[in-house]
């Protein structure tokens, strides 16, 4: 029999372990102490992580809201009628496997038919008929074949980027394409500019690095008190990436703050976008959203001294790779909180 080797680590803080002799299950850690450290640090990952386990339908609403954000950066970005149809008919078809869905669930938790059609407005039979469990399941089934397909293709304001040799290619490749990249992309520049590494970052969140490199990649969703402490030991500050990380787990805010507290909030989130887009100078952002923005507008916007109109801050967060859905709330927080407070009090000067 071949002798065992003798290199084996600590699973805990990687010392080399002594050579097994004789039977019995081999060490795998230094002593008891770093075994127990060894389990928390993988409950503390899996917490962080701050995604729980989702419904089908929820699943789907998701896929709707993605949908939905690329139809509406599409419109900002000019596409054509038949591109922006294909894309509405994209987002109809995710609304008819979400209620699908839901009607499964109550069905499956003891829901009548007469539940179900008081609910979506129809006749018994007609629901029957429509969401039996059999055309339910045929629906997901094929919903699931086609997952498998290319997506739809990032609006022509964010592809043409890397097409036009006339036009500012987008920093570092393609630039992020989902929330959770955008994410990812902003702390992985922030880890860069830094200096620190990723073995430094794990010993100071007592994380994995492994588990670093995959929030840093976009393979993990960090929560936010983690995207915090991160924040925190990178010197960023952390509202900046407080929508990116909203975003990316599906959460919107209800728009309950002050004008003040919008426009900053506004202003920290399109900081952040700059951010996960590789910090693009106004020029390059002008060229981007096709002369829709003024590089002055753009660093007055960055700094939260403007607040432009609806049309100019879609182009701008379209520019930027983002979707304009995420930050179609916080502007209209802005408006609205605007409509309740007396005009002597408001020192924001309007923007053209």
């Amino acid at each position: 029999m071949a002798e065992e080797r003798a290199d084996r680590a600590c699973g805990f803080c990687g010392t080399p372990l002594p050579r097994s002799s004789g039977p019995g299950r081999r060490r795998t850690y230094c002593d008891e102490g770093h075994r127990r450290q060894a389990q928390k640090r993988r409950d503390r990952e899996r917490t962080a992580t701050g995604a729980e386990q989702r419904s089908q339908g929820q699943e789907i609403a998701l896929e709707v809201h993605r949908l939905a954000g690329a139809l509406l950066e599409a419109s900002y970005a000019g596409e054509d009628l038949a591109e922006l149809v294909r894309r509405a008919r994209a987002v109809h078809q995710e609304l008819d496997c979400f209620l699908a869905a839901e009607v499964g669930a109550n069905r499956a938790r003891g829901a009548k038919w007469d539940d179900v059609a008081r609910a979506v407005n129809v006749t018994a039979e007609t629901a029957r008929a429509k969401w039996s469990a059999d055309r339910v399941r045929r629906l997901l089934d094929h919903r699931a074949l086609t997952q498998r397909a290319v997506p739809l293709p990032s609006p022509r304001s964010v592809s043409s980027l890397q097409q036009n040799e006339n036009r500012e290619p987008a920093p570092e490749g393609e630039g992020p394409a989902t929330a959770r990249q955008r994410l990812a992309a902003a702390l992985s520049r922030l880890q860069r500019e830094s200096g620190l590494s990723i073995r430094t970052l794990a010993d100071r969140t007592m994380l994995s690095r492994s588990f670093i490199s995959r929030i840093l990649s976009g393979e993990r969703l960090p929560s936010w008190d983690l995207v915090c402490h991160l924040c925190s030991i990178l010197g960023q500050e952390p509202r900046e990436l407080r929508l990116l990380c909203e975003a990316a787990h599906g959460i919107t805010r209800p728009p309950r703050q002050s004008v003040t507290e919008h426009i900053a909030a506004l202003g920290a989130a399109l900081r952040g976008l700059h951010l996960a887009a590789g910090r693009p100078t106004p020029q390059q952002v002008h060229r981007r959203s096709h002369g829709r923005v003024a590089p002055e507008l753009v660093a007055q916007v960055l700094r939260g001294d403007a607040v432009p109109e609806w049309e100019q801050l879609g182009a701008l967060v379209t520019a930027l790779g983002g979707q304009a859905a995420d930050f179609k709330p916080l502007w209209e927080g802005i408006h609205y909180s605007v409509l309740m407070t007396d005009a002597a009090d408001l020192t924001i000067e309007p923007t053209t």
